[in-house]
């Protein structure tokens, strides 16, 4: 008998121990503790600031860097397109190279390390189109409070390569990161509701930005509920990239400064949509915890 529970234990490894009844005794260690989860955030952002030092020493300019005053529109034009094929350079490498690292640490900690789910569940179109509705919902939700906070300017700049860099490459890289090695190390030793609030809050700290952490934070519940829900991270990338190619199309039109309240007049129109957006968010969060209460009682 004690030989068939390591087997049991492999095949529902996606559950935490606690849900299967095993307890603390079963567990293959304690990672992640406080101190891992710091070493991960540590191993993004020094990744990030050591490939944009690389990037400068051998020549390639540092995206906000890139500017100076302003003369008229081409030169505000060029500005931009330099910055996001610079951009496209340094995120994507640094992305790869956090990526790796944190592989190896978890490895090295844990013995382990699961990248990811990939079920083909996640390209359910119903499931996609819910999502998204649900990840618009909750970001006009907190809008109100994000224009409270301060906001720098973006260093994405604009063009083919920034638009394919937050369209594709951000989404796929943050998403194997956050939602795969970060949330699947705190699965093995924390319920899902907290994995994912943890989760999103790594997610929300290295997008440095004040206004931009709130709105990524928001973001990462319900992009690691959906990862959860549908078991793959193919639904995440997906959603992920919407939004990135929703938000761009707001700055290559120059309304990004717009509020949501402001682009619908700020009347009648704005409350009853927000009414709205907020009566989603509240039922698809109140859904998604009776699902989960009703999976841990089956």
């Amino acid at each position: 008998m004690e030989e068939l529970i390591p087997n049991d234990i492999e095949q529902t490894e996606d559950r935490p121990l606690e849900e299967l009844g095993l307890g603390r005794r079963m567990r293959r260690g304690d990672f992640p503790k406080i101190f891992d989860l710091v070493a991960m955030l540590l191993i993004i952002v020094v990744s990030q600031v050591v490939v944009s030092m690389a990037g400068v020493a051998l020549g390639l300019p540092m995206p906000n860097a890139i500017g100076g005053e302003i003369v008229d529109i081409e030169n505000f034009i060029g500005t931009q397109v330099v910055r996001g094929e610079s951009f496209a350079v340094i995120y994507p490498l640094s992305m790869i190279v956090a990526f790796l690292l944190l592989y190896a640490y978890i490895v090295y900690r844990d013995g382990r390390g699961r990248v990811a789910r990939v079920s083909t569940s996640g390209f359910n179109p119903n499931m996609i189109l819910g999502g998204l509705i649900w990840l618009i919902s909750v970001q006009v939700v907190v809008e109100p409070i994000s224009l409270y906070l301060p906001v720098a300017e973006s260093a994405a700049g604009q063009g083919f390569w920034a638009i394919v860099t937050a369209v594709f490459f951000a989404p796929v890289c943050e998403e194997f990161i956050f939602r795969g090695l970060v949330l699947e190390s705190l699965l093995r030793r924390h319920r899902r509701s907290l994995s994912v609030v943890v989760s999103s809050m790594l997610f929300a700290i290295v997008h440095f930005q004040p206004s931009v952490m709130f709105s990524a934070f928001v973001s990462g519940l319900v992009l690691g509920t959906m990862y959860l829900h549908t078991n793959s991270i193919f639904s995440t990338i997906i959603l992920h990239s919407i939004n990135n190619a929703i938000a761009f199309s707001l700055i290559t039109l120059n309304v990004e400064d717009y509020s949501y309240r402001q682009v619908l007049g700020g009347g009648e129109l704005y409350y009853i949509v927000y009414a709205l957006c907020f009566t989603i968010s509240v039922v698809a969060t109140v859904e998604t915890w009776r699902r989960r209460k009703r999976v841990n009682r089956g």
